[in-house]
């Protein structure tokens, strides 16, 4: 197994060139990132780290760029927050592979084409990103017998090495927060994870909607 240790300043991006080169070759590894993916099961399709809005819009379809009728421009708003520590739950395009919509460890895929996305705001992805062609499939580590994610490269290389990790990037141990989890895909964006990520005012929670629902009955 492959272990770069790189400064989480990222002044040592040079350091990177050999984990690039075995993930364009399909090996697996770790990295760290921003945040942790919360609430993580096996029947759950895995997120996919993005350089850019850009591959956002090639995997996914995109955000709500808004109307003259007073629709809100959501990607004018997600510019303004990412990259960051949000996951967003988005429909998929047919660019997507299918590995991302796959139930964890079976062989079944999802029905419904969705897939969370993640532009992380950490130098070190950020960088293994920029160079490479495609996003990434990704999910948080957690120990193999605990529901508790695992925060130190040291341990996790200790772990994992023997069940075949390819290599991993050690950028120091990291805080377990969690990514907030928008989805994208109904009528609001809604928050079904509430993290580090704040509550902006064009996001709704489910309590939001739940009220919403009960004035609009009443108005009736």
């Amino acid at each position: 197994m492959l272990r770069v240790q790189v400064e989480p300043s990222g002044e040592d991006f040079w350091k990177l060139d050999p984990v690039v080169d075995l993930i364009n070759s399909g090996a697996v590894g770790v990295i760290p990132t921003d945040t942790v993916i919360k609430g993580i099961v096996n029947s759950k399709p895995l997120s996919i780290l993005c350089r850019s809005l850009r591959d956002i819009d090639t995997y996914t379809t995109g955000f709500p760029l808004g109307t003259n009728q007073g629709q809100a421009n959501i990607f004018r708003a997600v510019k303004r927050i990412l990259p960051g520590p949000y996951t967003f739950i988005l429909p998929a395009t047919k660019e997507l592979p299918k590995q991302c919509i796959k139930h964890g460890s079976s062989t079944r895929y999802a029905k419904r084409r969705q897939v969370g996305v993640r532009m992380p705001d950490d130098p070190i992805c950020q960088a293994i990103l920029q160079n490479l062609e495609e996003p990434l499939i990704c999910t948080s580590v957690k120990y193999l017998a605990e529901d508790e994610w695992i925060l130190d490269p040291v341990t996790i290389a200790d772990i994992y090495e023997p069940l075949g990790l390819d290599f991993i990037v050690d950028g120091g141990a990291r805080i377990a927060d969690p990514s907030t989890v928008v989805d994208m895909t109904g009528s609001y964006p809604t928050i079904i994870c509430q993290g580090k990520g704040a509550k902006l005012d064009w996001m709704v929670t489910g309590t939001d909607q739940e009220a919403q629902s009960t004035y609009s009955r009443k108005a009736a």
